[in-house]
This record gives C-alpha cells, sequence and structure tokens, in this order.
C-alpha cells in the first residue's frame, strides 16, 4: 500500500484583460470595450471512499489547472480555466512540504471539493479602468500569475478496530475468522507486509477492521512503520503471545498517545496458533463482535484536533511597493505589474498613461523619496524602463 507522496501543484493563471475600442466618426457611443480575462482554474480536493492508497497520485510529479482566457472586445469576459480536481482517499492529511514545522494545509474527512489552491485572477481589460480623466485609456491588465505549491500526502486509514501483536501470533487467522478477509497465513513469521483490511458485519451496523504487521522493536520493523494507520481506531485487539509479550511498550516507545483513549481487548493467541485448525466456535466469533460494537460505541468519535486550515492558500505580497537595490529601483506592487508586462510602453501616450497610474497610487512619490534620479534603472516585473 502506498500512503506517501509528494506533488507539486499549480494553479492556473488569470487570462490578460482587452485593450480595446470603438472610434469611428458616426458612432456617438465610442470608446473602450476591452473585457476582463477570465479567472485560472484552482486546484480541488475531492474524497474518495473508494480509494485505500495514494497510487494514483503517487507517480505523478505535478497537477497543473487551466490557465484563464483573455477578454476581448465588446466587453467579452475570457472563459475561465478548468480546474483540476485531485482525488484522495479520506484520511488523507496534507502538509506543506517547504514547511520544516510539517504544517497541515488540509485533512480530508469528507467527499466534500475543497479549494486548495485558488487560480489566478483574471486581468481588467481596458473598458474598466475608464474614469473622467482618461476617457479612453490605453492600459489594460495582465492575469495574474499561477499559485503553486509542493505537497506532501500522509494517508492513514479510517478504521473502527485495529489487530495488533507480535509476528507470527496470529492476527491474520484471526482477521479472516473474524472478517470477510482473506489475508495471506502461514506458519512463518513475517507473512503479512501491509495493512490487511475486513469488514465485521453486526446487525446494527459495519465496522471496519485492520491487521497491522507484526511489531517487533527491531529496524526498519514493518508493524513500526504502519503504527499511524492505528491512529483513528477507536478499539485495538490486542493478539498477546506470551505472558511477557512487549508489543505494548515497543508501541509506547513510538508514539505514546497512539494508545490514548481507545478500548483495548487482549486475545491469547494460543487459543488459534495453529492456521489449519479451527480453533474458535461460531458462538466465540460472535461474543467477539458483541464486544468490539459494545467497545466501538462507548468510546466517542473522537476528531483529531488541527489548528483551522483557511478556506484557500493566501499568498502575501511584500506591503513596500519600492524597493531600492543600488541604481536599480523595484516596484512590487502587483497591479501595476500587471499593467506593465501586459502593454507596450515604449508607445508616449501609453506611457504618459501608466506615468498617471504611477502617480495615482503614490508610486512616483515614493520613488523621489528613495533618491531616484535620471538615468536609474526601474524594474517592473518583467519590465525594464530607465528614469528620465
Amino acid at each position: 500500500m502506498i500512503d506517501k507522496a509528494k506533488l507539486l501543484i499549480i494553479s492556473g493563471a488569470g487570462g490578460d484583460g482587452s485593450i480595446s475600442g470603438i472610434r469611428k466618426k458616426f458612432v456617438p457611443r465610442g470608446g473602450p470595450d476591452g473585457g476582463d480575462g477570465g479567472a485560472g482554474g484552482r486546484i480541488i480536493i475531492k474524497g474518495d471512499k473508494n480509494l485505500s492508497s495514494l497510487k494514483e497520485v503517487s507517480f505523478i510529479n505535478k497537477i497543473k489547472a487551466e490557465n484563464g482566457f483573455p477578454g476581448s472586445a465588446n466587453n467579452k469576459r475570457g472563459k475561465k480555466g478548468k480546474d483540476k480536481i485531485i482525488r484522495l482517499p479520506l484520511g488523507t492529511l496534507i502538509y506543506d512540504a517547504k514547511d520544516s514545522s510539517k504544517k497541515i494545509l488540509r485533512e480530508v474527512t469528507t467527499e466534500q471539493k475543497t479549494v486548495i489552491l485558488e487560480g489566478g485572477k483574471g486581468g481588467r481589460g481596458n473598458s474598466k479602468m475608464a474614469n473622467s480623466v482618461v476617457q479612453y485609456p490605453l492600459l489594460a491588465e495582465k492575469g495574474e500569475t499561477n499559485n503553486k505549491i509542493l505537497i506532501e500526502l500522509d494517508y492513514r486509514m479510517n478504521c473502527d478496530v485495529a489487530i495488533i501483536g507480535k509476528p507470527n501470533c496470529g492476527k491474520s487467522f484471526f482477521l479472516s475468522k473474524i472478517t470477510n478477509a482473506k489475508p495471506l497465513i502461514d506458519q512463518y513469521p513475517y507473512t503479512t507486509t501491509r495493512v490487511e483490511k475486513g469488514v465485521i458485519e453486526t446487525i446494527k451496523k459495519q465496522y471496519t477492521i485492520i491487521e497491522v504487521p507484526g511489531i517487533e522493536d527491531s529496524k526498519n520493523n514493518l508493524g513500526i512503520k504502519n503504527l499511524k494507520h492505528i491512529k483513528r481506531a477507536k478499539v485495538l485487539i490486542f493478539i498477546k503471545s506470551e505472558d511477557d509479550d512487549k508489543t505494548i511498550r515497543v508501541i509506547n516507545n513510538v508514539d505514546k498517545d497512539l494508545l490514548k483513549e481507545k478500548e483495548m481487548i487482549i486475545i491469547n493467541s494460543f487459543h488459534y496458533k495453529e492456521p489449519g485448525g479451527n480453533n474458535f466456535k461460531g458462538t466465540e466469533i460472535e461474543e467477539i463482535k458483541k464486544e468490539i460494537e459494545r467497545k466501538v460505541n462507548v468510546v466517542p468519535e473522537k476528531t483529531e484536533e488541527i489548528e483551522g486550515p483557511p478556506e484557500k492558500i493566501v499568498f502575501d505580497f511584500e506591503k513596500e511597493y519600492v524597493e531600492k537595490n543600488g541604481d536599480v529601483f523595484e516596484i512590487k506592487h502587483q497591479q501595476v505589474i500587471r499593467i506593465a508586462e501586459r502593454v507596450n510602453l515604449d508607445h508616449w501616450d501609453v506611457m504618459a498613461q501608466f506615468m498617471k497610474t504611477l502617480h495615482n497610487k503614490g508610486i512616483s512619490k515614493r520613488l523621489f523619496e528613495l533618491g531616484i534620479k535620471e538615468g536609474d534603472t526601474i524594474k517592473i516585473g518583467s519590465v525594464e524602463l530607465e528614469w528620465s
């Protein structure tokens, strides 16, 4: 079972705003009619109860949503980019892979769709930039760039009951008797190499039960590597192979919180250790099922406390809109960048309107405060200008 994966997710960039207008002699209401660009596609997470591993995304390096389409004349807004939906098994934790503190961005607990990354906004067309002073703007905005983030996925199975114990203590045999599962059963240890899953049917409802590979205090032990899957179990069935069985001690040494607030059923494995035998009577199986049902229902359903993730990931831009580095002045105002990258500033009339925008947003004043002089370089996104 694949329960870990890393994935680069990229939302769609916004479409560019359009520069268009009607300049005809006999059209009295002629003017700017450039439409806005469409928003970029979003990255959406959806839980899927039919998935039981991260296999579907484990071999994918990145997932990208569609870019928004540019606006056009007649105030036509560009088409929105298509969203990208990532289906994940219920119980998956999503982390920011670049955050050393392992910050949880999202926990997939339902099949409801959730936006994890917003697409870039579409740029405004020139019709939206008209005012009483500039009635025919030659400026429009470039669409916002896409957002991207590297995430780490950690799948933890949702289950009601988990079977634990040492290797070759009879866990698989017990699982096959109590559920509909058909795990590999043999007399040699380490037969179980992955988490096995089955269902207990009772009169009232059904319960999911898992078996964790044999737990031993040794390096690279499969049982220890899969202990995270017992986190959500309400009841633990401990198959005890001997009086001095150290399984519980080993689990506590790995993570003492794993056994907190859990009911436990202890069964001595000598009752059914031989796989070829059938030491369980039908009445014994029914009694164990009743005990499991009772213990599952007395434990209140516990929701893991997670610092509330935002509805979407917010990328904060620099509050200082102008930054000086030697003779280079960098303008970081996102709206100004989107205008500069959208239009041709070599035209004098376009440049005149652009300088008016810098003035209105207080950027010209800030440039003078920082001591800008003729010949200095201004960097605006991918555009470089010489101050004159």
